[in-house]
């Protein structure tokens, strides 16, 4: 979703080189079609980066896709790759049960070796030879090459037995993806395979604040096109995910349709048909403002009039939230039950803000929304230590726009701010509310005021507005709405 096209797309688009799609679509986006046809490609990376489940997915995409793929593992067995095939999603035991696949087990039995034998690495290359030819296969996966090292010829040179392997999966014009883990002195003796490969794919793990998050780089591409930059990715129960957040690109389609807020005084102020169909709308105040009482009034009427909403809460469980704003007039609950409505409440000091943009983002891409609530952004953003947290805001607000969701965002204002905000991401809102408590003569009143709406009629009066068992209410509307 967040990449604007599909993979099947973006690869039709490519005149030079042909691709074999792997499943993944941010990572077919990034190499602008998929991996090279007929050559090989390295995955390379540290335990746990993520290796064999990018390498199952290629593999198993192939079989769902009707292609006859052939696995070759030289470190896990094959009852285990397909246990972790199964818990990402994919019935490998069927694929393989219909004869679609095969995994070839090339772990050496040490049992069966006499002292001093070694195995030879033209019979190895002759095993996976027989299974392309058996089911006319043109999809290959080898984890890892670096367990193949033992059948490289002692003596020999080890640039020799690689570029051997690499020419031998070339002439097979077989689509392979080889995976390589890192070692103690890997540049030394086995980085040669960065070299002879046609295409490398660098995974990692980074930890920030004691946060892990997997990021993917393409170091190389011969013959094609390719993304540069690092891009972080989800490694779960729903497989493998990647949107590449950091190539996004300044468009959007805008749309004359309005979006009701759902508080009759506010749409006043904006012109009385509230914000546009895919903008971005902040609602800025203090703590005991209302800002979620805003923000859910927005879905209860968006659910109202047949659009689907993704509800992301950061400080309230489902239960909770419900009934806090069954206190001001607000009923999610049969929103929910329709399938209008998905509330999904989210811990935001529980995972890297990468992460978080990545599941906003599949959450997105899943549930096709046309309404995001981010209630409150702030929670994303104010435990970074950098701009980190703002970066990944301006971000998913950017693939939001870009996809035609319109994203309601509330923001925390610090008692100490003086009413500024210190999210930073005013440039890229579209509609800008505000909210504050004045206390004056022993009495509380709540003001809000819109400090700006692009492209439309907006007032630019402070309006007083309460919260009752009945709703939210804008005071005086009478006196505001034509930009006087």
């Amino acid at each position: 979703m967040a990449q604007g096209n599909s993979s099947a797309a973006i690869g039709a688009r490519r005149r030079g080189a042909q691709t074999a799609p792997t499943g993944i679509e941010g990572l077919d986006f990034i190499l602008d079609g998929g991996l090279p046809e007929g050559q090989p490609t390295l995955l390379r990376g540290g335990p746990g980066a993520g290796k064999t489940a990018i390498a199952l997915t290629f593999f198993c995409h192939g079989l769902e896709q009707g292609e006859p793929s052939v696995l070759a593992t030289f470190d896990e067995s094959p009852a285990a790759l397909t246990r972790h095939a199964e818990a990402l999603g994919f019935p490998l035991a069927e694929h393989l049960a219909a004869g679609r696949g095969r995994i070839l087990d090339m772990r050496p039995d040490r049992s069966e070796l006499v002292s001093g034998e070694e195995i030879e690495l033209t019979a190895l290359l002759a095993r996976i030879g027989h299974a392309l030819d058996a089911l006319g296969a043109k999809r290959l996966v080898v984890d890892a090459i670096d367990g193949m090292d033992e059948s490289f010829a002692p003596g020999s040179s080890l640039r020799a037995e690689l570029t051997r392997v690499f020419d031998w999966i070339r002439e097979r014009d077989a689509t392979t993806l080889i995976t390589s883990g890192e070692h103690s002195g890997f540049s030394e003796r086995f980085g040669l395979e960065d070299y002879i490969a046609d295409c490398v794919i660098l995974l990692r793990q980074e930890m920030c604040d004691r946060r892990m998050t997997r990021l993917l780089r393409i170091l190389k591409r011969r013959g094609g096109s390719h993304g540069t930059n690092e891009f972080p990715f989800l490694l779960d129960g729903e497989g493998v995910f990647l949107a590449p957040i950091t190539g996004t690109r300044l468009e959007a389609y805008p749309s004359a349709e309005r979006h009701r807020t759902g508080v009759a005084g506010l749409d006043a102020m904006l012109g009385g048909g509230g914000p546009y169909r895919g903008s971005a709308v902040m609602i800025s105040g203090q703590s005991g403002t209302g800002k979620t009482s805003f923000a859910a009034t927005f879905a209860g009427a968006a659910c109202e009039a047949g659009d689907r909403v993704l509800y992301l809460s950061f400080e309230e469980a489902t239960d909770e939230l419900l009934r806090n704003q069954r206190s001001v007039g607000v009923d999610l609950a049969p929103h929910i039950e329709s399938g209008r409505l998905v509330l999904e409440p989210l811990l935001a000091v529980e995972l890297g803000w990468e992460e978080h943009l990545l599941r906003v983002m599949r959450a997105v891409k899943e549930k096709l929304p046309a309404v995001v609530i981010l209630d409150p952004a702030s929670a994303m953003s104010d435990r970074q230590k950098d701009r980190q947290g703002k970066e990944m805001l301006l971000r998913l607000f950017y693939m939001l726009k870009r996809e035609g969701v319109t994203v309601v965002a509330t923001e925390l204002l610090p008692d100490y701010s003086d009413g500024f905000s210190t999210m930073d991401v005013s440039s890229i809102v579209d509609v800008w509310i505000k909210l504050r408590r004045d206390e004056r003569d022993g009495k509380l009143r709540r003001l809000l005021n819109v400090v700006k709406a692009r492209g439309l009629p907006t007032s630019d009066r402070i309006q007083e507005y309460y919260l009752s068992s009945d709703g939210v209410h804008v005071v005086n509307t009478a006196d505001t709405g034509d930009g006087s």
